[in-house]
């Protein structure tokens, strides 16, 4: 099992290579972590994020939520 500081670096190596959202997403998902772990990666990704991907992600959560 990783430890949360190797995931997180994981997850900061991709946003810095420009790795697609939906692909750190799917490797924080597949992560051996609690939840509150996956919340915290998935939310220092979204972090890394330009303002545009983060308005269209979250306008694509809000339409598959409709």
């Amino acid at each position: 099992m990783l430890r949360l500081a190797e995931m997180e670096t994981t997850v900061e190596r991709m946003c810095a290579k420009g790795r697609p959202f939906g692909q750190i997403e799917g490797v924080i998902e597949a992560a051996p972590a609690s939840d509150g772990q996956k919340a915290a990666l998935w939310l220092l990704a979204w972090a890394h994020q330009e303002p545009r991907v983060q308005r269209r992600v979250a306008k694509e959560a809000l339409a598959a939520a409709a």
